[in-house]
């Protein structure tokens, strides 16, 4: 998988999430949700599209 591809992947998760959260929060969450995804899933998301990069 190259980088393209990865943080479009990346870029859907993100948005996905903030809609989740969006509507449990009954308003628009913006950057708060996506600060919350990376904080939360980054890693595991990276590890997950990326074993090989496992330490």
């Amino acid at each position: 998988m190259d980088l393209k591809q990865y943080l479009e992947i990346q870029s859907r998760e993100i948005e996905r999430h903030k809609w989740i959260e969006s509507e449990k929060a009954g308003r628009d969450l913006g950057m708060d949700a996506a600060i919350d995804w990376i904080l939360k899933y980054a890693a595991a998301f990276s590890d997950q599209l990326n074993p090989e990069n496992k330490a």
